[in-house]
């Protein structure tokens, strides 16, 4: 019998034609997506380092808009995930992933008579709170819990800050008054708040960032700000560098005064210092202010209402004085990349370095090597020098965050510690870790902190009688 030859042409089978169709859509996908990346990547360069006049300030955006795309579409799923889940999961953190041998869970601390003004994520609230917890018997002695949303409706986008997602708002270094009320920032945006109500006193819809501390009359607020009239003599300096600002706030939500902090350093003759130590092409943040701490007393290295001002990308510590628009004392290092820094007593002050080097992003963040950790410096200006009292302590509690973090050296000399991407408080003697309190959101995860502050009983004593003289359910009926 012939034996008929073999058909080559056989037509393929429904599921062989749709597994290969969507195996060449997919490569043809991801090559698209690939060229996408490298074009938009060598455009984003060029909007950074090329003449202005190369792009349209809307070819500009939609560049950046491209490049932003990954990260949009992660942002988006983790969104969508959270809004079905109802947790917080931009502040989320696995406990199995971040938790290390020198974690201890010891509160509450019978024999510290202090009060915790803790800010972050909360279990019971699912959102970012605040509250004033008493650390003898970790009693929540008050609670705000702003209405995140309304706060998020009276935000817009800014230069340098967009106002992002509601997923991503959080209460950021609060501040208690005397009337039992707190201000924080959003980044974009003041508030206060009180504790009757979730709807704030007032939202300003002000870039304020960082740090909020009350000036030397206690009326106002000084905090990190984003300028609006940086660089005024260089055009591409105004439009791609970002320039951070001094702003002066009332407790009634008014923004008294924005100073640009590029035009003083440059006032003051550290233009050298701003735009001469980056190399050829400028970093887009030189400056990033994240702390503005006011001196509340004269003494013989500085005057009641000078700031002490930590810049982070400068590695730099600054003594400015506003009444005469001067610097006068300064110091790189040796601190490295640093958060919070404060005036201890007459001739001393802290600064909490975060001691990390920055990638070209400046969010890859690591240590110079596996072992290293957080430090805190002592400055003497008795004698310019820099000692680290506290080495052996945190060298046994292992405190990493890269990001924020806050150092306060207490009275006692004992020193209270916020490990703020991890969600761990510290608080030492002058040689003994007393307590710490992490912020377990459940057994699996660890809530993210957001700038707490340790209260002696003193600075509590007011507020707290203000706070049990309101009558929140009066005050609820009015609204």
């Amino acid at each position: 019998m012939e034996q008929k030859p073999l058909n080559t042409s056989v037509k393929p089978t429904g599921q062989e034609f749709s597994w290969k169709f969507w195996f060449w859509l997919g490569t043809v996908f991801v090559t698209l997506m690939i060229v996408a990346v490298l074009t938009s990547a060598w455009a984003v360069r060029h909007v950074l380092v090329a003449s202005n006049k190369r792009f349209t300030e809307n070819q500009t955006q939609m560049i950046i808009w491209i490049a932003s795309l990954p990260e949009n579409v992660k942002s988006a799923a983790q969104e969508l995930q959270q809004s079905i889940s109802g947790d917080p999961l931009a502040f989320l953190m696995s406990r199995k992933e971040v938790e290390t041998p020198a974690w201890v869970r010891r509160f509450p601390a019978p024999d510290d008579p202090g009060y915790v003004l803790f800010s972050g994520v909360d279990a019971k609230a699912k959102k970012g709170v605040v509250k004033l917890i008493r650390i003898a018997d970790g009693a929540e002695m008050a609670r705000w819990q702003p209405d995140l949303s309304y706060i998020y409706n009276q935000i817009t986008d800014k230069r340098w800050l967009p106002k992002g997602s509601q997923f991503n708002l959080l209460n950021h270094y609060p501040i208690l008054l005397n009337d039992g009320d707190i201000i924080f920032n959003t980044d974009s945006s003041l508030v206060r708040q009180g504790i009757c109500s979730p709807k704030p006193v007032w939202v300003l819809n002000e870039a304020a960032h960082h740090s909020n501390e009350l000036d030397e009359t206690g009326d106002a607020i000084w905090a990190p700000s984003i300028s609006t009239d940086g660089f005024p003599e260089n055009i591409w300096l105004r439009n791609y560098v970002r320039g951070d600002a001094l702003a002066h706030f009332s407790l009634d939500g008014r923004l008294l005064e924005r100073r640009s902090f590029a035009n003083i350093l440059i006032g003051n003759g550290l233009a050298p210092l701003l735009m001469g130590t980056s190399g050829p092409v400028l970093n887009d943040d030189p400056i990033h202010l994240n702390q503005i701490s006011v001196a509340q007393s004269d003494s013989a290295y500085w005057k009641r209402g000078d700031l002490l001002i930590s810049s982070r990308h400068l590695s730099t510590i600054f003594l400015y004085r506003p009444s005469t628009n001067k610097i006068i004392w300064h110091q790189t290092g040796p601190w490295m990349n640093q958060h919070s820094v404060h005036f201890v007593n007459d001739h001393q002050i802290s600064v909490f370095s975060n001691n990390v080097v920055s990638g070209p992003t400046h969010k890859e963040l690591s240590f110079l090597t596996p072992n290293d950790i957080n430090r805190v410096y002592l400055f003497d200006f008795k004698n310019n020098q820099a000692s680290q009292p506290y080495e052996k302590l945190l060298s046994a509690a292992r405190p990493v965050t890269m990001t924020a973090g806050r150092a306060q050296i207490l009275p006692d000399g004992g020193l209270f510690i916020e490990e703020s991407n991890y969600g761990r408080l510290l608080r030492f003697s002058k040689d003994a870790l007393l307590w710490t309190l992490i912020n377990d959101y459940d057994a699996r995860r660890i809530g993210l902190l957001s700038w707490s502050r340790y209260l002696s009983a003193e600075e509590v004593r007011t507020p707290l009688r203000a706070l049990a003289e309101k009558d929140c359910q009066n005050s609820n009926k009015a609204h």
